[in-house]
């Protein structure tokens, strides 16, 4: 059973009769039951929906990251939401997904100068090693600037994508970083991994973390054979 709160021309939440009605993010809606579900399995289709699947999994797991960028500011969406959107619409090209067109959010500071990185092995581990150069000016850009990353692992196997986003103890003024990735052994012959590299004002408060700019970021690609 329906419930109508603000009066009769307010929104309601529930079913009444073969109209579902509620709210999300204030806005009111209403939708009609469906009165039968059609669900075609082309491959032009399958090939959609697993696209959607993928980004919307990948932008799951880094939502953290999403929502501190300046997608958490999106009107009438959530910023998984903006970044599913978004995403789907930038990173799929000729029905394929650019995992070097991913983007994880906006924030207008500027990026870092010079920025070159790669994944390496050692020993039996895997590294991402990155430099830049500091070009802190204190108006745009500054030296304690924090660095952040995320990696993007697409398995060999076509099993499920793993992401890792890290806030590293580096700042703009340290010129280099070098992040643990895992064990070299523990990987699938032609894992691919994908690193983008961010950095955003270091905040005030230690419990918050950074935003990372879409256009800030540089996205890097390996793929090692064990």
């Amino acid at each position: 059973m329906g419930k109508i709160k603000q009066g009769i021309l307010g929104g309601f939440s529930g079913k009444v009769g073969t109209v579902v009605g509620g709210a999300w993010k204030g806005i009111d809606y209403m939708r009609s039951l469906a009165t039968s579900v059609s669900n075609p399995k082309t491959s032009a289709q399958m090939a959609v929906r697993t696209n959607f699947s993928t980004i919307a999994r990948i932008m799951s797991k880094a939502n953290l990251l999403l929502k501190e960028s300046n997608w958490r500011q999106a009107k009438k969406q959530s910023a998984f939401n903006a970044g599913v959107r978004i995403n789907y619409k930038n990173a799929v090209v000729d029905g394929v997904i650019d995992m070097e067109r991913l983007v994880f959010g906006e924030f207008s500071l500027s990026e870092l100068t010079g920025l070159e990185a790669e994944f390496v092995p050692d020993g039996t581990d895997l590294i991402l090693n990155a430099t830049w150069t500091n070009d802190a000016n204190d108006e745009t850009s500054f030296a304690d600037d924090q660095v952040a990353v995320a990696i993007v692992k697409v398995p060999a196997d076509g099993g499920m994508d793993d992401v890792i986003i890290d806030y590293l103890n580096y700042k703009r003024e340290d010129e280099q970083l070098r992040m643990f990735i895992g064990l070299v052994e523990s990987f699938t012959p032609g894992d691919k991994f994908y690193a983008y590299v961010g950095v955003g004002r270091n905040p005030r408060n230690p419990r918050e973390v950074i935003n990372i700019p879409a256009r800030n970021v540089v996205k890097f690609r390996t793929s090692k054979t064990i």
